[in-house]
């Protein structure tokens, strides 16, 4: 089996979980077969104190 990898930013205002699955949601989008995720950084927005955004760079193993 050949395996592609992508690199992504997922985004979230609800946690890095959520982040991490709208990278797989958007990769999933174009027909691939995600077969597993790296998560190589969390980081996150915050304004007036509070996080407002949650960021997640990952790597997603796919075939196509």
């Amino acid at each position: 089996m050949h395996v592609n990898v992508s690199e992504m930013v997922g985004e979230s205002t609800d946690s890095w979980k959520g982040a991490i699955q709208s990278a797989i949601t958007e990769v999933s989008r174009h027909g691939k077969n995600i077969v597993g995720v790296e998560v190589i950084n969390f980081t996150a927005n915050v304004e007036n104190g509070q996080l407002v955004e949650y960021k997640a760079n990952v790597k997603i193993a796919h075939t196509d």
